[in-house]
């Protein structure tokens, strides 16, 4: 009876891998024991070559596409036609746009102008309203005690001060000479 139980359930219930799973990762570790910086060092060189070749090769991609392109174009040259008209009746389209907008813009331009113009000519007609209304007598009077009146209010500084020609109270600063610490910049 323990004859038959041993045949349906071995004795050992150890689960190996398969030998050619094991040789082969066997055969690549000791490969890459015994061979890694020669294997880095052509990965680094695979990578520069890459980087420096990657131009030239999408550049001979886009010459295969503009060929091919031209191959189609001389095959089909209806449908070439007819895409280039459907782009210039867009092209038509939009510019019609353009010039629309650019006439909606200059009638603006041209109102707000206007506007401009009119306010202006409102604005001098009311000073020139206002300038009229004087008499000649009451202005000499008012003219000469509001002359008097200005120079009083004036003469709150001396007649020869001029705020622009820097002579003054504060007028004496100056900012100190950009030296270099140590005193020693340049070859001297």
């Amino acid at each position: 009876m323990d004859a038959q139980i041993n045949h349906i359930h071995p004795p050992t219930l150890e689960e190996r891998p398969p030998e050619f799973i094991s040789s082969w990762f066997y055969w690549g570790r000791t490969f890459i024991e015994q061979n890694g910086w020669i294997l880095l060092g052509a990965g680094v060189l695979v990578c520069y070559l890459w980087v420096k070749i990657q131009p030239y090769i999408k550049k001979w991609r886009k010459q295969q596409d503009e060929r091919r392109y031209a191959a189609f174009c001389h095959k089909n040259p209806d449908l070439v036609r007819s895409r280039q008209e459907a782009m210039d009746i867009s092209r038509q389209r939009l510019q019609e746009q353009h010039d629309e907008n650019a006439k909606v813009y200059a009638e603006k331009l041209k109102e707000h102008e206007a506007k401009k113009k009119k306010e202006y000519l409102e604005r001098q007609e009311r000073k020139r309203l206002v300038e009229v209304g004087h008499r000649l007598s009451e202005q000499t009077s008012s003219s000469q005690s509001n002359s008097k009146e200005q120079k009083s209010a004036k003469s709150s500084h001396r007649p020869d001060y001029n705020p622009l020609m820097g002579a003054g109270g504060s007028g004496g600063y100056r900012p100190p000479r950009r030296t270099c610490p140590g005193g020693g910049c340049g070859g001297g």
